[in-house]
């Protein structure tokens, strides 16, 4: 069968999308790595321009493969077992490694190109702070400040008021990823964003790799703090 007949004959995907850390890594893995080597996104083919140094990349993903997302960074996060579980974070480093034992990796100039969302990365606080304007228009109304948003709270929260912390809860808390995200986001409308941690989730207690605007004990408090912090009344 010619790469021809084979090109246009198979499932042809445009894009990967990883929206969780997978049940089976394997197989993911495998169908992942030999779409990132196909001619443009054809299963059973193999791009010609792969190892060609003569491109960018060595022409590694350079002929039309599907583009890679990734929408979470995080490589630990809460359950219900007593120790951080390994999270999509964790998916995305075992897939760079064999990336970089098929392809030579970063020795041979060859990168894993891929995009992420989630946080810490500005994207997904841009879209944040859209929503929230967006909100605030519509309680406010169209005026000259009703959309700008003076300074905007990053609480990571540990459990629901009035609740005992579950599972759930424990997941919403990762001061790796949220603290360190709203520290280092640059506002293009000049909002000011601050994070606020609470005792909770992944976080237990000394002193963490992002330091927070602010260590408290409960949403509660978080609100609080914020209300007076910005002599709101």
């Amino acid at each position: 069968m010619s790469l021809t007949h084979v090109r246009y004959h198979t499932l042809k995907i445009d894009a990967i999308f990883i929206f969780n850390d997978p049940r089976d890594w394997a197989l993911d893995t495998q169908i992942i790595i030999d779409l990132l080597l196909s001619h443009a996104g054809h299963l059973g083919t193999l791009s010609k321009l792969n190892g060609d140094t003569s491109l960018p990349n060595n022409g590694y993903q350079q002929d039309e493969q599907p583009p890679l997302y990734f929408s979470n960074p995080d490589l630990w996060w809460a359950a219900a077992y007593h120790l951080p579980r390994l999270g999509q974070g964790g998916y995305r480093e075992a897939l760079e490694g064999v990336w970089r034992a098929v392809t030579g990796g970063e020795g041979q100039g060859i990168e894993l190109q891929k995009t992420m969302f989630g946080k810490p990365h500005k994207i997904t606080f841009a879209f944040a702070e859209n929503k929230l304007a967006n909100h605030r228009l519509s309680i406010f109304g169209h005026g000259k400040t009703t959309g700008v948003l003076k300074r905007v709270y990053m609480i990571l929260p540990p459990k629901r008021l009035g609740s005992t912390e579950s599972a759930t809860d424990r997941q919403l808390d990762n001061p790796e990823s949220d603290i360190r995200g709203a520290n280092e986001y640059k506002s293009s409308g000049g909002s000011e964003w601050q994070s606020i941690l609470v005792r909770s989730g992944v976080y237990n207690g000394g002193e963490p790799a992002w330091k927070p605007k602010v260590i408290l004990d409960d949403v509660w408090d978080a609100v609080q703090w914020g209300i007076e912090s910005s002599a709101w009344k």
